[in-house]
């Protein structure tokens, strides 16, 4: 049986994730709209950013967005339903397994991430708040680990 120290810890622990989480997503959105993209959504452009930054070769299929932004697939789709109607990004058919949609930025949406990356997604001062880069990067290994366990 876990102790109350542990348990306290936890908790601890996961409500600081969801209190972090709601306060960077009111602090990207509040970026968002003062550069002048008050329909654009912070889970619009965590796809955005996916594709961009983290995708190889800057494309993805639905299933891995949907995997690495932590979203089910059918709001993935419904969100880039809504960035195709924007003219952000592309979406393919697979020519491989046609039933896979191969998700690409378009000049557009790449001009986006570069007008917009550094103000909306620095939303917080690292430097601030005394977080090394290897801190980030353990605290992160650690967040991963509890996801995948």
């Amino acid at each position: 049986m876990k102790t109350d120290e542990y348990t306290k810890a936890v908790h601890a622990y996961f409500n600081a994730v969801l209190r972090l989480r709601q306060d960077f997503r009111q602090k990207v959105q509040r970026e968002l709209t003062e550069l002048g993209y008050s329909d654009m959504t912070m889970e619009m452009s965590q796809v955005l950013y996916y594709i961009h930054f983290m995708a190889k070769d800057r494309r993805s299929n639905q299933q891995d967005i949907a995997n690495r932004t932590g979203k089910n697939k059918s709001s993935v789709t419904a969100l880039i339903d809504n960035l195709v109607k924007k003219k952000l990004i592309d979406r393919t058919m697979d020519p491989a397994d046609r039933r896979n949609n191969i998700i690409t930025l378009t000049p557009e949406g790449l001009s986006f991430i570069e007008k917009v990356y550094d103000k909306v997604y620095r939303a917080f001062d690292m430097e601030k708040a005394g977080v090394s880069i290897d801190q980030l990067k353990e605290t992160t290994d650690l967040t991963e680990r509890l996801i995948e366990s």
